[in-house]
């Protein structure tokens, strides 16, 4: 069978041949992903946030700071709010940390308290350590927002 194509024709039509099927099975990178995915999602968020305050709104060293408070509520703020800092799709528009706390009086103790409680529920939710970390530094400052210049003692709210 006579080549139908000149020699260096067929060699540039093979090579680009070549490039296009190689093009084709390459992937296009995806992007890493976001805290807020590696922390679980909604679900384990949920999860987490929910353990989380029911226990703090028990537990003697926490339980002060949640008196009156409406626990669902809070609930649902504080998992936009995680979900919103952490790259998820959420919007939070609640308070700021200093305003949500302003009259609250809480203090270093309290504040500690209830990191460990983060802390210990999301072991508990199977969180791996480097997003656990990643998010409890993206929240460690608000400790200045929320533990107020009030002498350094709890107090009853007014």
């Amino acid at each position: 069978m006579p080549d139908l194509l000149p020699p260096c024709v067929a060699r540039c039509f093979s090579a680009l041949l070549l490039v296009a099927v190689l093009a084709g099975c390459a992937v296009a990178p995806t992007a890493p992903p976001t805290l807020y995915q590696r922390l679980g999602g909604a679900p384990r968020l949920e999860l987490v946030i929910g353990r989380m305050i029911d226990r703090a709104a028990r537990d003697p060293r926490t339980r002060r700071s949640f008196d009156g408070i409406k626990l669902a509520p809070l609930k649902e703020s504080l998992v936009t709010q995680l979900c919103s800092i952490s790259g998820g799709a959420c919007r939070y528009e609640g308070e700021t940390m200093a305003r949500a706390h302003a009259d609250a009086r809480i203090v270093a103790s309290e504040f500690d308290a209830l990191v460990n409680i983060l802390r210990e529920e999301l072991d508990r939710a199977g969180v791996d350590a480097g997003a656990k970390n990643e998010l409890l530094r993206l929240l460690a400052p608000m400790k200045r927002e929320i533990v107020g210049g009030h002498g350094g003692a709890a107090a009853p709210r007014s």
